[in-house]
């Protein structure tokens, strides 16, 4: 970001607050105090700059694209996790990221760009709500 306002301050620190959560541009502007452009254009911004992630809605209908606070900054070593059920966010930063990344590298040819890859799924606590109780 080239500059800090009150209400870029405000966008960050409403994603800060609620770090587990996305929320659509149109949800932020109605909970914080500035402008709809203002919001818009922090969103960009903070997204460019590495502090939020930006996910898809997936529908193919035009749905809004929906943004979270990313902890780990412009950080481009890992990849994330989200679940798609709690929307929750795991930073993929073990030791195995290693031999992911070298063998898509060295058997595919192909470099990823860790800090725009996100893998869909379900967390370990959503994977046991959704199992059949015996």
């Amino acid at each position: 970001m080239k500059y800090h306002t009150r209400q870029r301050d405000a966008v960050l620190r409403f994603f800060m607050d609620h770090g587990d959560r996305c929320f659509t541009a149109r949800e932020v502007y109605d909970a914080v105090d500035a402008g709809e452009a203002t919001v818009f254009r922090a969103i960009t911004a903070l997204t460019e700059s590495g502090l939020l992630k930006k996910y898809a809605s997936g529908s193919g209908r035009g749905d809004s694209a929906t943004y979270q606070y990313n902890a780990c900054g412009s950080r481009t070593d890992h990849i994330h996790l989200k679940c798609e059920h709690c929307g929750g966010l795991i930073h993929m930063d073990c030791s195995f990221m290693a031999t992911i990344l070298a063998h898509f590298l060295d058997e595919h040819g192909f470099a990823v760009d860790c800090g725009k890859t996100v893998i869909y799924g379900l967390c370990e606590n959503c994977r046991k709500e959704e199992e059949p109780h015996a």
